[in-house]
């Protein structure tokens, strides 16, 4: 299930955001050291990368979320609610939390809790969505601009090391295409049949188109997903 969720068919809606994710993960995974903890974990699909670097990783997800995207699939060490784990403060030396910021209703209580259990000098570690369709709804609340993440989690008392764009805006309007050609539905069965047939051929060439050109077609004006790296310091 880890490999799937990494190595995506070109065919499918998520490649770009997941290619993107796990190499920017991957170069900025020497970021991590000591204790680990993934705040909604779900399946660990970046375990791999992060565990030469530290010494323990320990997944939290929240059971409701959870059953939703993962079932009894997931590989969560310890189930609760992500802004309020019960841990205890000061726990942890890395937080990472990929793609779960969008899906939490009290933002600002779910940075203070990052906060809370991360070890005075440790650091944060964060993919937060700026375009991407609704998804696991109903738990879907919100998207991020830099200026909004700068704020958030300096206002929370975290150092920002880095932002930065996983993506240009060549690969995020090539990834909403295919959102469109992959989502819309057909009622005449001829026309679904045809349609079917085209995004065989171009939901891949327009994945690859995505993923080798973006630098070359590059534009910071949008993005799917920003990586952000903090540091606690008190």
């Amino acid at each position: 299930m880890q490999d799937k969720f990494i190595n995506i068919s070109y065919w499918s809606d998520v490649k770009i955001t997941r290619h993107n994710i796990f190499k920017g993960l991957k170069s900025n995974a020497k970021y991590a050291t000591g204790r680990l903890i993934d705040v909604g974990c779900g399946i660990k699909p970046y375990e791999a990368l992060f565990t030469p670097f530290v010494d323990s990783y320990f997944g939290v997800d929240y059971p409701q979320t959870m059953e939703t995207n993962y079932g009894d699939q997931t590989k969560a060490d310890f189930f609760a609610d992500c802004s309020e784990t019960g841990l205890g403060e000061c726990s942890f030396d890395t937080l990472l939390s990929t793609q779960v910021i969008e899906h939490i209703y009290d933002t600002r209580k779910f940075i203070n809790e990052c906060y809370r259990i991360l070890a005075q000098g440790g650091v944060g570690i964060f993919t937060i969505p700026f375009v991407w369709q609704c998804h696991s709804e109903p738990y879907d609340f919100y998207r991020f601009t830099r200026h909004a993440i700068q704020r958030l989690f300096s206002e929370a008392g975290f150092e920002i090391l880095k932002i930065e764009n996983m993506e240009g805006a060549y690969a995020t309007l090539i990834q909403a295409r295919i959102v469109y050609l992959l989502g819309r539905e057909h009622n005449n069965l001829l026309v679904k049949i045809i349609c079917r047939m085209r995004n065989l051929l171009l939901v891949p060439y327009l994945n690859f188109k995505a993923l080798h050109l973006d630098r070359v077609f590059y534009s910071d004006k949008l993005c799917l997903t920003y990586l952000l790296i903090v540091r606690r310091n008190d």
